[in-house]
Parts: C-alpha cells; sequence; structure tokens
C-alpha cells in the first residue's frame, strides 16, 4: 500500500499545482484585467467579488492533494486538513497576484465606482481616500 501512495503523490502533487497554477492565472486577469494592476496599456479594471471568488477556488484545489496527504485518519484531521490547504492555496494567490483578502490589489479598497465612471455605482477597487467606500452602497 506504501509503494501505491508513492508513486500517486508526485502525480498529485503535479496536478494540483497545474490546477492552482491555472486558477491563479485566471483569478489575476479577472482581478485586474488585461494591462495587470499596474495599469498599464488600457489601464486596470478591477472586479474584487470575482477575485475573492478566484482567491477561494484557489484554496479549494489545494484540497484533494491535504485528504491524500492525510489519509484515513480521524475527521478532525481531515478538517484541519480540508481549512489548512485551503488557507494555503487562498495566501499562495493572494501572494503571487499581489492581492488583499478584499479582493484589491494591496493598499487598495473596496469602493463604488462614481457617475463618470464605466458602470457608475459598480464595485472596483481605489487606494483614493475621498473615494465612496462598498460598505457605504
Amino acid at each position: 500500500m506504501a509503494s501505491r501512495r508513492g508513486w500517486w503523490l508526485p502525480v498529485a502533487v503535479v496536478l494540483t499545482a497545474a490546477g492552482c497554477t491555472l486558477v491563479i492565472v485566471v483569478t489575476g486577469f479577472v482581478a485586474c484585467g488585461v494591462s495587470g494592476c499596474g495599469g498599464g496599456g488600457y489601464g486596470p479594471v478591477f472586479a474584487p467579488r470575482q477575485a475573492q471568488l478566484g482567491l477561494l477556488v484557489a484554496g479549494i484545489t489545494m484540497v484533494p492533494l491535504a485528504l491524500l496527504l492525510v489519509g484515513r485518519r480521524s475527521v478532525a484531521y481531515r478538517a484541519v486538513g480540508v481549512v489548512g490547504a485551503v488557507a494555503v492555496g487562498s495566501a499562495l494567490a493572494m501572494v503571487v497576484l499581489g492581492l488583499g483578502p478584499n479582493g484589491c490589489p494591496w493598499g487598495q479598497s473596496q469602493a463604488i465606482t462614481g457617475t463618470g465612471g464605466f458602470s457608475p455605482g459598480a464595485l472596483t477597487c481605489s487606494s483614493d481616500r475621498n473615494a465612496v467606500p462598498a460598505r457605504q452602497r
């Protein structure tokens, strides 16, 4: 049985890494658009709610590997493994993309676009301290 697990472990690691990488790339595109969070070219396009969902999915992609590593232990061990995998995967995605848990780039907060925006009243990210905070919506 140990040899069977030993054979599947590298395969599981590679598949998990590939899945997590794909989710991180898609989340980066969704979070900041084609030009990236720096805003070169067309300028940044922020979608914080979708980015938060992508960060969560990046964490969820780690769950099968965690369950494989935990094995047939008690439910408590499995629960801790699942929560830990989601936390580690989400944190990894945040570090790679430079996003905070709010789905915005570091140093920015969620805000509501003004009347001059492309879609007035939509949720976006802003570093302007005079921006309308999302919680006042």
